[in-house]
């Protein structure tokens, strides 16, 4: 089963965790989705400290892969 996306501010912001992430569409929005629920089913609502400082960390990973010096030339 597939899903239509018709509101544009949210496929934009699926985009652009896509590209932060250099994941697929699909795989960011799972992603998301899953950690999410993870969240909920937790009870808590929000990511802890931890967690929180694990996803800026993986965040700046993948951006500074994508900003290589090489790249820039």
């Amino acid at each position: 089963m597939g899903l239509n996306i018709k509101n544009s501010d949210t496929e934009t912001a699926i985009r652009a965790l896509a590209a932060l992430t250099g994941e697929k569409l699909t795989v960011a929005i799972h992603t998301a989705v899953t950690e999410k629920l993870e969240r909920l089913k937790r009870g808590k609502g929000q990511q802890s400290l931890a967690e929180y400082l694990g996803t800026l960390g993986a965040l700046q990973q993948a951006l500074a892969a994508k900003k290589r010096p090489e790249d820039s030339r």
